[in-house]
């Protein structure tokens, strides 16, 4: 969720909350404390995560309220990870085959078969949005980016990522 370059968002059905008519959000919880030379990642990109948030929940035409009024509730957790060369759907992509018999791989398709199939530093999300008197989980999304530079959150792309997410919900009643 830093720079990143691959975006990867799965959403859970939208039936269950598309069906409370819902308007009205709050966060949660507090966004993290942040310091001025924190080395927190996740109190860096929370500005990022909540902004990417509210601008689409508005465009959508939900309503970010106090917690007292809130209809539902949005949470989020972040952390780091590593994909270690495989497909999301669970193949390798470090060997490559020919599409016919006595067929060789062009060198830059091997190449670049083996540049991908190493670990790769990734960060991971989920927005949950929960129903603020009963406290089920009414959806959620996930969301996986490929860290380009470790050093370096580019708030756009989280922005961006985010608000990929949220565009699948329908629009407020």
């Amino acid at each position: 969720m830093l720079g990143c370059s691959g975006v990867d968002v799965t959403p859970a059905a939208t039936e269950a909350f598309a069906g409370t008519g819902y308007t009205r959000y709050a966060w949660r919880s507090d966004p993290p404390s942040q310091t001025t030379y924190s080395k927190d990642m996740l109190a860096r990109k929370s500005p990022s995560i909540r902004a990417g948030v509210e601008a689409e929940m508005a465009e959508l035409g939900y309503r970010r309220v106090d917690r007292a009024e809130a209809e539902f509730l949005i949470e989020y957790i972040a952390a780091p990870g590593f994909n270690d060369g495989q497909l999301s759907y669970g193949g390798s992509n470090d060997m490559l085959y020919g599409s016919s018999v006595n067929r060789q791989i062009d060198g830059a398709s091997a190449d670049n078969a083996e540049a991908l199939s190493g670990p790769v530093e990734t960060a991971e999300m989920e927005l949950v949005f929960l129903d603020a008197a009963s406290v089920e989980v009414l959806w959620r999304v996930q969301i996986s980016m490929v860290i380009e530079d470790a050093n370096r959150i580019d708030h756009d792309a989280v922005r961006g990522a985010v608000r990929k997410a949220i565009a699948g919900l329908p629009a407020a009643p």
